[in-house]
């Protein structure tokens, strides 16, 4: 597993990498808030058979946006495609967690024909109702606004990732010092703060959701949810299942928002097969 950053259009991008350049890809996408570190108990394995690719998003973790630029979902996007293109790959698959998975799906949407398969884990930001999100991303504004963030410390992190595990002891340590870093940076809680300002702005939002064109989601898609999910119910996650034309559902007890980081093992093996089959 390695680090690095990646010209895309001018804006340096940070990856950690791994696997064999000629291997299949795929791109892991992290959520809100996070960084790249919320696959590190994921890449090594599925780098097994993929040259695996999680990088910080535009505006999020280490990836600084040029001065003034936007940081939109489209901006996003256009990012996302920049950095597939810059790395050579003609086609590859796409793992996402909550808002990554948002991100995911669209890419998707604006290039089906270089994507094999996707990945969807614990997504309110997927398959919410508008209302339901508003009500989210609300409670997330007041927990990781910049006055939250600017000057965090570790227990601060704990408490708010943890929350989101169905048992916080399995917080990973390394998550929380990236973290305080990630926001330590001048730019950074801006960014997120104006993320989470535009998914709270139906109008501004609307234009990017997904749940009203989930049948237009063709490819193969996983969708893993953890039972004690507090961001998505379960309930909305196997009605959009169920609308997906090659849609599976997968559902882990004991179990919140984060199933590639409380049963990684599990979750390893359930993703690699799914990547192997036809």
């Amino acid at each position: 597993m390695r680090m690095q950053f990646i010209d895309v259009a001018g804006t340096p991008t940070r990856c950690v990498m791994a696997g064999n350049s000629d291997a299949p890809a795929i791109l892991l996408l992290h959520g809100l808030a996070l960084t790249a570190e919320v696959w590190l108990r994921n890449i090594e394995a599925l780098a097994r058979s993929h040259r695996v690719i999680a990088p910080d998003m535009l505006g999020h973790g280490f990836t600084k946006p040029a001065d003034n630029a936007p940081i939109d979902v489209p901006a996003k996007l256009r990012h996302l495609k920049g950095l597939v293109d810059a790395l050579g790959l003609k086609r590859l698959s796409l793992c996402g967690s909550s808002y990554g998975a948002l991100m995911a799906s669209l890419f998707f949407l604006e290039n089906e024909d270089r994507v094999s398969k996707l990945v969807i884990n614990g997504s309110g930001s997927c398959f919410n109702t508008e209302e339901q999100l508003q009500a989210q991303v609300g409670k997330l504004h007041a927990l990781y606004g910049p006055d939250q963030v600017t000057q965090s410390t570790r227990e601060m992190w704990r408490e708010r990732i943890g929350n989101n595990f169905h048992d916080a002891s399995k917080v990973p340590e390394e998550l929380l010092s990236i973290a305080q870093l990630c926001y330590a940076q001048l730019w950074a809680p801006s960014c997120l703060a104006e993320t989470m300002a535009a998914m709270q702005d139906p109008e501004r939002f609307r234009p990017f959701r997904i749940l009203e064109r989930l049948e237009e989601v063709s490819c193969p898609a996983l969708v893993v949810w953890g039972r004690n999910d507090r961001g998505g119910s379960l309930e909305s996650a196997e009605a959009a299942v169920a609308r997906l034309p090659k849609g599976r559902l997968v559902v882990f007890d004991d179990c919140g928002h984060y199933p590639m980081l409380e049963h990684p093992e599990k979750y390893n093996n359930l993703v690699a097969e799914f990547l192997a089959g036809a």
